[in-house]
């Protein structure tokens, strides 16, 4: 039974993803229940949350928390998805309700800046192809040269979205020699942030991919950024160019990159997050000689989780002992009230 005083926290996310994290952060949630959605499916996601006090997210994305299931949630006073991205909840629904949703930015900005840069050296030095033919006991020593191995330090980076990922990926690539490295965000950002770093700023989407030879992706999935990177921006980057995705699947338009892929009109792509998730079974990607895939891993390694976990943690102690965590991402001000005691 839940009460004032012993409020349930229903975890969407995996048991095996949370509990190790948790037993490793006490006093986190003391004498507080937490449960779990078991099994993980919509329909026991919906017949869980109407008990529950506070939501954590899924951190695997899998199971969203969208309108109807934010609907019977009658008693939840605050969500906190344990991620930077916060896309698989409905933060639109959740103001209407007046539910804050908070999220844990910046816990796996190493992981992914250092995901992007490897991503970034595969697809420069063609090393999926290469790696194939040499397995295969092909040894394309000068052909592969010729074909496209070239230095990182060669090519124009340009980063789409410069906020804590954007600048970590921008500091690794420095060590490189990449200069200048190109970006666009929607602002300038401070000179205390960019100080040392080789950067230009460019006006609009459409010139830093005409301009780059090597693309990163790092801008949150929203309306304005679904299918922002389509087939005309595509073509702007051009037969040599290549792009690097680990922000969200949705932000390209898949269609449109898997077909510039297959007929060559961009060189090579990383993918590490996709439009559907999971990706499983026989899928299109596996068809293509001239992408490297991986499955959401990028900011998943053992470090960025147990950061984004203890910080998802962190901010519902901070909301169990009656504060706001400080990273509410739709404007809700505080908490609601506590509900009544179910009778």
């Amino acid at each position: 039974m839940s009460s004032q005083s012993s409020p349930i926290v229903l975890s969407t996310s995996p048991r095996d993803v949370i509990t190790p994290v948790h037993s490793r952060h006490e006093p986190l949630l003391p004498q507080h229940e937490l449960r779990f959605v078991e099994p993980r499916t919509p329909d026991e996601l919906h017949s869980s949350v109407a008990g529950a006090d506070f939501l954590l997210g899924d951190w695997t994305g899998e199971l969203g928390l969208g309108r109807t299931a934010l609907g019977l949630a009658e008693r939840c006073r605050l969500i906190v998805q344990p991620a930077a991205g916060y896309d698989s909840v409905d933060v639109d629904a959740a103001h209407d309700l007046g539910i804050p949703v908070a999220n844990t930015p910046g816990a796996n900005t190493r992981g992914v800046a250092e995901w992007t840069v490897m991503a970034m050296l595969l697809l420069v030095k063609n090393a999926v192809r290469n790696h194939e033919r040499t397995r295969r006991g092909e040894w394309w020593m000068t052909a592969a040269a010729d074909e496209g191995v070239h230095d990182l330090a060669g090519r124009t980076v340009g980063i789409l979205g410069m906020g804590r990922t954007g600048l970590a990926v921008a500091r690794r690539l420095a060590a490189f020699g990449t200069a200048p490295i190109l970006y666009h965000h929607r602002r300038p950002i401070p000179d205390t942030d960019s100080a040392g770093l080789p950067l230009q700023r460019v006006s609009d989407v459409d010139e830093l991919c005409r301009r780059s030879n090597v693309l990163s992706l790092h801008v949150p999935l929203t309306g304005d950024t679904r299918g922002l990177i389509d087939r005309r921006r595509l073509r702007l980057l051009g037969s040599g160019g290549v792009l690097v995705n680990g922000a969200r699947g949705a932000v390209v338009d898949e269609d449109a990159l898997h077909s510039a892929l297959r007929c060559r009109e961009i060189a090579a792509a990383a993918l590490d997050v996709f439009g559907d998730e999971p990706l499983t079974g026989d899928h299109r990607w596996a068809e293509l000689d001239n992408v490297f895939l991986s499955p959401h891993l990028a900011g998943s390694t053992l470090e960025s989780r147990e950061a984004m976990v203890a910080g998802a943690l962190a901010s519902l102690d901070v909301a169990l002992r009656g504060g706001l965590p400080g990273t509410v991402v739709n404007d809700v001000p505080s908490l609601p009230a506590p509900g009544p005691a179910p009778e």
